[in-house]
């Protein structure tokens, strides 16, 4: 029993550190404010289309980043940096990374978690093309 409690308050003690920064996922939506709000259809063919991203991936990353970190995507641009600007390791749970691997693995059969860190993607740009490469690479594998 006494375990027990003792592991609650360790718990309760690891919370901040293991949680979003609330406040700082609340500063950077207000800096996105002034953007435009792109739908996801306009987000793809504005950005990735151009550069041959799969539909599929950009609408994985529109919807599954979003809700990772918590932030506005419909005016995320592909120039913001991921740690500069977004504030990843802030604004999302400790764990994130192993959310998107699993994400991707059950959404398109595609294991990130040997080769996929976060912190060498300095753009959001840098971070669809790697995980565009990621599916293309599963696709142009012979049978």
């Amino acid at each position: 029993m006494w375990r027990t409690v003792k592991n609650f308050f360790q718990s309760l003690r690891s919370y901040p550190d293991l949680s979003p920064d609330l406040r700082m996922r609340r500063r950077v939506n207000r800096e996105l404010r002034d953007r435009p709000a792109l739908s996801v259809d306009e987000w793809y063919v504005r950005f990735w289309q151009p550069l041959g991203v799969s539909r599929q991936v950009a609408e994985f990353v529109y919807t599954q980043i979003a809700t990772y970190t918590g932030l506005d995507f419909t005016r995320i641009r592909p120039s913001d940096h991921l740690h500069d600007d977004l504030h990843l390791a802030l604004v999302c749970w400790f764990d994130w990374e192993f959310s998107l691997y699993e994400d991707f693995f059950e959404r398109f059969g595609v294991d990130l978690s040997d080769r996929f860190d976060p912190d060498l993607y300095i753009t959001v740009q840098e971070l669809v093309l790697f995980l565009n490469q990621q599916l293309l690479s599963i696709t142009l594998e012979p049978d």
